[in-house]
């Protein structure tokens, strides 16, 4: 679990440059396949601990504590969005 902490402070720190940069706010991409998507998917999500399994709720916590942790560190002024797949056109894909 270490990996996906670093992997969500990254996500974090790229956020928190961005705004030091001067921008208003950042997309966080959790969609068409990327690492974020890949957690959200049961087709690639093959975790067995609280990062994955057949709970929706378990498969999206990754997601979940990188829009938390950036807000929480960015402030409610820093805009963010969060690009979700709604039919992600894979076998156990998204299909909303």
């Amino acid at each position: 679990l270490t990996g996906i902490h670093d992997t969500t402070s990254d996500f974090v720190r790229c956020a928190a440059l961005a705004k030091q940069a001067g921008y208003d706010g950042v997309e966080i991409m959790g969609s068409e396949g990327y690492l974020i998507n890949q957690f959200l998917v049961t087709k690639t999500n093959h975790r067995e601990d609280e990062y994955g399994g057949p709970d929706f709720v378990n498969r999206m916590r990754f997601a979940v504590d990188i829009v938390r942790e950036t807000r929480s560190a960015l402030g409610s002024d820093f805009i963010i969005i969060f690009r979700l797949s709604m039919l992600d056109l894979v076998e156990d894909g998204s299909s909303w």
